[in-house]
């Protein structure tokens, strides 16, 4: 395809729009017969763009290019949700009836976790979550499930400011919080058992996107006196198995 004169933002914009029509990479020779670009161009501009995390090639010059996870992520998380309630909300449904509580999914948005769609059980138990809801990064299961396994700068963002203790058992204390992502990224899981209001509890895992990363979690919650009946264990691998299921729906929206 020959094209006009572009400016440098529309070659750039050119090429991720061939990459992004083709359902496997791309070799850069294709991507330039496809952009109007010379080779060595696009060649040059690929280089830029993988240092960059827009575009990504599993093994140099000879695989093809593929959209780079950070691009990803940017579109992941700006997108519009309400297909995503639709198609996750039999799954969180059933774990809600499974688990006799409320059952919820969060997202990242930015630096912040945002609570994306949630299911009660049918007879009638309380949500706590409401969708469009910020998570404590400090606080909340949910957001700890997600940013245990962000990079140290993510982290730092979603935890800059005083954070606020909404009871004796918030930890704001940044290094004690870094060492409970630690010890979630160690088991597989976080909890949350008084920290945002007393009485209220909350176990979460998160979910992994191949490209994406753990950019989702999965999580129930509950009065901490009911959730507590039920083993730590079970819960979990009731989430893990739930979480799974979601992975190729959320994936395959992924863009």
């Amino acid at each position: 395809m020959k094209v006009g004169k572009q400016t440098p933002l529309e070659r750039y914009l050119s090429i991720l729009e061939t990459i992004a029509a083709s359902s496997s990479g791309l070799l850069a020779a294709d991507i330039a017969g496809h952009s109007g670009l010379p080779v060595a161009t696009t060649h040059r501009m690929l280089q830029t763009m993988r240092r960059a995390g827009l575009v990504d090639s599993e093994g140099g010059r000879a695989q093809g290019f593929r959209i780079g996870e950070r691009l990803l992520r940017l579109v992941h998380s700006g997108q519009d949700s309400a297909w995503l309630k639709i198609a996750v909300q039999p799954i969180l449904s059933a774990m809600a009836e499974e688990l006799a509580e409320t059952c919820f999914l969060t997202r990242l948005v930015g630096s912040k976790i945002v609570s994306l769609a949630w299911a009660t059980p049918g007879h009638g138990q309380t949500g706590y979550v409401v969708p469009g809801s910020v998570m404590p990064p400090h606080a909340a299961a949910s957001a700890k499930a997600v940013l245990a396994f962000q990079p140290a700068n993510l982290q730092n963002m979603a935890l800059v400011g005083p954070l606020p203790q909404f009871t004796q058992q918030t930890k704001t204390d940044k290094a004690e919080i870094k060492h409970e992502y630690a010890s979630i990224r160690r088991c597989g899981y976080a909890t949350c058992w008084n920290e945002i209001e007393i009485g209220l509890g909350a176990i979460a895992v998160p979910i992994t996107i191949p490209n994406l990363g753990a950019i989702y979690s999965l999580a129930v919650s509950g009065l901490t006196e009911r959730i507590a009946r039920r083993p730590i264990d079970s819960t979990v691998l009731v989430l893990r198995e739930r979480a799974s299921a979601l992975v190729p729906i959320l994936r395959n929206h992924s863009g």
